[in-house]
């Protein structure tokens, strides 16, 4: 039977109550598009400030040695030759990446000035999620139909199909290429999941299929994998067949500490106007970021992020005040931008996880508490109910997104084994960014509602 709450308490509510949005134009423009009229009091150019920006390398930091070593396992395809298939393994926002993309390109640049025909594909697996989907990506970012006449389909055809038109696409423009999959790991199964042989995972299946690419006679051009991922146990996972014929090296990337953050920010400090920032701005942006275990994309993040704070403002200095705001509201935006686009049954699920570790006295719960609670959600939204197991699969995404943690314990022979689970994040936060979504902001959380919580609870 649903539960229907009249009145306050809803999830909208407890969003908008604790400042979901943190900062905000204190006074409204009579003209509100004027401001595509106005010159930026603030930036100088705010496109150095974006994540996806690969600067020169006098603005990279502390990372000449795993230039050095990338560069090195990449050179033998600026004669056309095979690199040596390589893993960068660190946590989020340690270089990788950037590393990867700056040599990549360089490597590229030197190719064409010995006229060898060198081909870069950057794919993010996170956003794949299938040995397919990672395939069918790869073979468009390298296709130039116009030349080779190919069409890659989104869907209706084989895996084996989808390989050919990559192979034919490889051969028909270059003569190497360099496949940077990123997050690699996303393409593994969930720890907790049995049964999936390691030569049937779809990481497996993939690197398997382009390290052999050469020795299959599938392709004449050279093709040199490196893999990134967040979990330095990775490579100890993959398939033996493939750790055959992959043979990585593995390099790993530290954690920027604060004084190399503050180099970053320093090195970046051009995209803001002259004497725009006050003097301990670079220095907090850098502090708040090393607590976040040495992420330079949060610091950067947040370092442009105080600056839209300033400018909304109508300040004219980025003062400390604005990097305070701005690290209260990152931590919303960072949770928003990675739940952005999932579906509603999973911020459903997710919500109801969140709303029981923020009103009860626990931290973990079974799986069926959870789904109890989810169930209630979803009743009093009119949304519909779908099977746990749904659910808890729905929910797998998340653990590897480092939101949730789902673990197989047990209370003994009696009890038998559970699924637990817990959250990584704040749970606040959670609410807060759910309850920005136009139907989950109507989710109960009133009296009555954390009252049923307590006795899903403690049953």
């Amino acid at each position: 039977m649903p539960l229907h709450v009249e009145g306050t308490g809803t999830l909208g509510e407890y969003a908008a109550e604790n400042g979901a949005v943190a900062h905000s134009r204190s006074e409204s423009r009579d003209d509100p598009l004027s401001v595509l009229d106005e010159e930026d009091r603030i930036f100088a150019n705010e496109d150095l400030l974006r994540i996806d920006h690969v600067p020169d390398q006098n603005k990279i930091v502390g990372r000449n040695n795993q230039i050095e070593t990338v560069a090195r396992r990449l050179k033998p395809t600026i004669s056309g030759g095979t690199g040596k298939g390589t893993l960068l393994l660190g946590k989020s926002g340690s270089g990788k990446t950037l590393v990867t993309r700056y040599v990549s390109r360089e490597v590229v640049e030197r190719g064409e000035e010995n006229e060898v025909r060198i081909g870069r594909a950057v794919i993010d697996c996170a956003q794949r999620r299938s040995e397919v989907q990672t395939v069918i990506h790869l073979a468009k970012s390298l296709n130039d139909p116009e030349k080779t006449g190919i069409t890659i389909p989104h869907s209706g055809i084989a895996t084996g199909a989808y390989y050919d038109r990559l192979w034919s696409v490889i051969d028909e423009l270059y003569d190497a290429i360099i496949v940077v999959l990123d997050e690699i790991d996303r393409l593994a199964p969930p720890d907790d999941v049995q049964n999936v042989p390691p030569e049937e995972a779809d990481d497996s299946k993939l690197l398997m299929q382009l390290s052999r690419a050469g020795e299959e006679n599938d392709v004449d051009a050279s093709i040199t994998v490196i893999g990134i991922s967040n979990d330095l146990k990775y490579g100890d996972r993959l398939d033996t067949r493939v750790e055959s014929s992959f043979s990585p090296d593995e390099i790993v990337f530290p954690a920027y500490d604060a004084n190399q953050l503050g180099d970053i920010l320093e090195r970046r400090r051009d995209a803001y106007r002259e004497d725009v920032l006050t003097d301990d701005v670079i220095p907090l942006c850098s502090a708040f970021s090393a607590q976040e275990h040495g992420d330079a994309r949060r610091a950067i993040d947040l370092f442009r992020l105080a600056g839209e704070v300033a400018r909304d403002n109508d300040a004219g200095k980025v003062t400390e005040n604005h990097v305070r705001v701005a690290n209260d509201d990152a931590e919303v935006t960072r949770i928003q931008d990675l739940i952005r686009g999932c579906p509603t049954q999973a911020k459903i699920a997710i919500a109801a996880l969140a709303t029981m570790d923020e009103f009860t006295d626990r931290s973990a719960f079974k799986a069926t508490e959870m789904y109890r609670v989810y169930r209630a959600f979803a009743e009093a939204i009119d949304a519909n109910v779908l099977g746990k197991k749904r659910i808890t699969d729905q929910l797998r995404e998340y653990e590897t997104l480092k939101i949730i943690d789902m673990t197989r314990t047990s209370d003994g022979y009696r009890e038998g084994t559970y699924l637990q689970l817990s959250l990584l994040d704040d749970s606040s936060l959670l609410l807060q960014t759910i309850g920005l979504d136009e139907r989950c902001a109507n989710i109960p959380i009133d009296g009555r509602m954390r009252q049923h919580l307590l006795s899903i609870v403690e049953t």
